[in-house]
């Protein structure tokens, strides 16, 4: 199946609609897990790291999704002008009503889109940062 594309302002006006698109996309190609609220959740948090840590400086700056299924295996990019960072597993921390004043204000992103992507990886597209999330086949059917 052709990659489908879409291209957006880095603006946290773009966070919304580029997780629809992709969302939509992910239904449209027969994915179950798309209709999770969670996976538009992963998603969302995908987007906003791109907005928040992407070059938003530059006046010019974007944020590219791409969606594709090969061999019944879905994979999504979310590709932007930023540094990168190392891509480690993390774990949502242990959330208790005696600790929850404890707990950071951030730092949530990367965790919750593990929850749902299985595979995450950092990857360059044409001299960009891509922050690649993909589903095997086994979980998309």
């Amino acid at each position: 199946m052709p990659k489908t594309t879409l291209t957006v302002p880095n603006r946290i006006e773009s966070v919304r609609p580029a997780t629809a698109f992709l969302v939509q996309a992910a239904r449209g190609l027969g994915v179950p897990r798309a209709s999770d609220p969670v996976f538009e959740v992963a998603i969302s948090e995908a987007i906003t790291n791109a907005v928040k840590h992407g070059s938003r400086e530059k006046s010019n700056s974007t944020i590219t999704c791409e969606v594709e299924l090969e061999e019944g295996a879905l994979t999504m990019r979310i590709i932007d002008d930023g540094s990168g960072f190392v891509v480690r597993t993390a774990e949502l921390p242990d959330v208790s009503r005696e600790r929850i004043e404890a707990l950071p204000a951030s730092g949530y992103g990367l965790p919750i889109i593990h929850t749902v992507f299985p595979i995450v990886r950092v990857i360059n597209v044409d001299g960009r940062f891509a922050l690649e999330l993909a589903l095997p086949a086994t979980t998309t059917t």
